[in-house]
């Protein structure tokens, strides 16, 4: 009797053309995407008791024309902007190319991020949606002195100082 409940199973996966095994295995591949998606997703909110401006260096492989590998790094400066302002309020770092990564936990539905020189012109304007939340730029800054604000809050700002290397 037994034999005749497990019938209906068996021809249903052999229906669906793979095995019991098959189907295994494509459920841990399955699970084990989502478990890194979910980990991946977490990750920021699990760094709060970092502090705000975390450098990160992401290194990647490149070849010289000779054929010899060169690593290039580039940090992250990673600025949140809380219902308060900006955290944190200033960040100082050599020249070069970094990725420029603000964060957006302050609950407006538009941040208006603007990166000006001081007594100098303005270096990017741009206009963040509430639905994009996070704003990321690649930006190669020279010596001096620079002010990252948002245009709605003038009390809102970061102090960029940006030093010879």
């Amino acid at each position: 009797m037994s034999r005749l409940k497990s019938l209906p199973e068996i021809r249903h996966i052999r229906l669906t053309g793979l095995s019991p095994v098959s189907l295994m295995v494509i459920a841990f591949a399955i699970v084990t995407v989502l478990t890194v998606t979910v980990r991946a997703w977490l990750a920021p909110a699990a760094t709060t008791g970092a502090p705000a401006s975390a450098k990160v260096s992401l290194a990647s492989s490149t070849t010289a024309a000779q054929g010899n590998p060169a690593q290039v790094r580039i940090e992250v400066e990673r600025i949140t902007i809380r219902p308060r302002g900006f955290e944190p309020t200033e960040i100082t770092r050599p020249a070069g190319h970094f990725i420029l990564a603000v964060n957006n936990r302050s609950g407006l539905e538009e941040v208006a991020l603007r990166l000006d020189r001081v007594a100098g012109s303005r270096l990017r304007e741009v206009r963040v949606p509430r639905t994009k939340l996070d704003w990321r730029s690649l930006v190669d800054l020279t010596p001096g002195r620079y002010v990252l604000t948002e245009a709605n809050h003038p009390d809102w700002i970061c102090h960029i100082t940006i030093t010879a290397r």
